[in-house]
């Protein structure tokens, strides 16, 4: 790989302390990556500044503030922010300091105000972030607050939202949220968009400690070869639906990469339906009444045309989204309940996932239950039920992963070990089939390692290769 890519202020290549530039750190011929970059400090400060600090990242659902004055406290990148429901019901994203002292306005993680004060000062600040005054104002200051409100008021992120989910981007200069999304527009809003009135998160996101470097999750998004052996036992109890056939539900099916870096993983569900007693020439319609999408009751399959394009109807009923990633760190995780979890299959799965870097080796993990606001009760406890049981503090499929990434975390500590490289040569190329309208590199077929070094080529173009 080249030594010139990504800059620093000065116009530099970015280096680190002993030399290395971090374009060293990718071997574009080998498809491979040094393993210092899950352990390095100076990697870890520069992915804040140059990813974390001008990326969109997920901090709550709307659903969690459905009333003006309501907030939730939450990280982007290292900044804590407050995500406010304004009164005109816009959100606001606020930078959690004082523009006074710095000091952190709110520990609470949730609640609702009509306004933020500092209790160091007691500077004061509306909901969208505005200085409404300080204590002794005209003794202190002399009318100098007054006139310089706008360079006195909190430090805002801009605002997106899809499927409910709300992003922020503390970087204003950023491309905004449909450019940075691109050609994985159509895939996301096809597993976010589906009915006429959206998702809600069913209660707050379970909050935990991963004692890993976030990319170690990141770039596995679209892997599906480690399915096979990692997950083995979840494919063997039926929790993970339709194992039936060795391949299908871990090794076949349709991966995805997009320039911005983001990722899918879709499975071959069509044996599946046989399963259910549905004929081979049965209607995209009625395959996803048989078995709907995730978080979705076969009534309310009926409002999915009135959303969806035929295309992203065809991807859901045929070749499902397992996973959908948005760099560099956000996934959407659904599964189809086949047979109900009470009946020895599984019920629907649906997580929405961020990940918040706290060091080189270890990072917070935030996981939203996602269901249809219409949804049924029994749907809803279901999803809810099979989410937390694959995922979060106690899921299964993620204590499988927690363990792979911890152990990768312990190697990378030592001298020798923090030498090694990951590899990334099982390429299929790009393989799109005929019927498929999706954008982006599509690779249909045995899952190889293309969406991966896909992921891998974002980064260090990023970073600086």
């Amino acid at each position: 790989m080249g030594k010139q890519g990504a800059l620093d202020k000065a116009g530099e290549a970015l280096s680190l302390s002993d030399g290395t530039l971090v374009s060293d750190l990718f071997d574009q011929e080998k498809r491979e990556v040094s393993l210092r970059v899950y352990h390095d400090q100076e990697i870890f400060d520069l992915e804040m500044e140059h990813l974390f600090a001008k990326s969109w990242l997920p901090v709550a659902h709307e659903s969690e503030i459905p009333n003006p004055g309501d907030y939730v406290r939450r990280y982007a990148g290292l900044d804590s922010c407050l995500i406010v429901r304004n009164d005109d019901m816009s959100i606001s994203a606020l930078l959690n300091a004082c523009t006074h002292r710095g000091m952190s306005l709110c520990k609470d993680e949730k609640g609702n105000r009509a306004n933020f004060k500092c209790p160091y000062h007691g500077w004061a600040f509306n909901k969208k972030g505005k200085l409404l005054g300080a204590p002794f104002e005209k003794q202190m200051y002399e009318g100098a607050l007054r006139e310089n409100v706008d360079a006195l008021s909190l430090t805002t992120a801009k605002v997106a939202e899809l499927g409910g989910m709300v992003f922020v981007n503390w970087d204003h200069d950023a491309p905004d949220f449909d450019t940075y999304l691109g050609d994985f527009s159509w895939y996301l809003r096809a597993v976010m968009e589906r009915t006429n009135r959206g998702l809600e998160a069913v209660g707050p996101p379970q909050r935990h400690i991963m004692r890993a470097n976030w990319k170690l999750l990141a770039e596995q998004l679209a892997d599906g070869y480690h399915a096979r052996s990692l997950h083995e036992s979840a494919a063997q109890m039926g929790a993970l639906g339709h194992n039936n056939d060795p391949l299908s539900w871990a090794m076949i099916g349709i991966n995805v990469s997009t320039p911005g870096g983001h990722t899918m993983r879709c499975v071959d569900f069509r044996s599946t339906y046989q399963m259910a007693g549905l004929s081979e020439d049965a209607s995209v319609a009625e395959m996803l009444a048989a078995i709907p999408p995730p978080g979705v009751s076969a009534d309310l399959t009926r409002e999915i045309p009135d959303n969806l394009t035929p295309g992203q109807m065809k991807m859901l009923a045929e070749t499902p989204p397992v996973v959908a990633g948005l760099f560099p760190g956000t996934d959407f995780f659904t599964m189809m309940g086949v047979g109900g979890s009470d009946k020895g299959g599984h019920g629907p799965l649906f997580v929405a996932r961020t990940w918040i870097p706290r060091a080189p080796d270890m990072f917070e993990m935030l996981s939203w239950v996602l269901v249809e606001r219409d949804a049924p009760d029994e749907l809803r406890e279901k999803t809810r039920l099979t989410s937390i049981r694959n995922f979060g503090i106690s899921g299964f499929i993620e204590q499988d992963d927690a363990e792979a990434w911890q152990g990768i975390q312990k190697v990378v500590q030592g001298p020798v070990g923090r030498r090694q490289t990951s590899k990334y040569q099982a390429q299929l190329g790009i393989n799109r089939p005929d019927d498929f309208e999706g954008g982006g590199d599509v690779y249909a077929g045995f899952s190889r390692d293309d969406a991966q070094w896909a992921w891998w080529k974002r980064y260090a173009e990023v970073m600086g290769g």
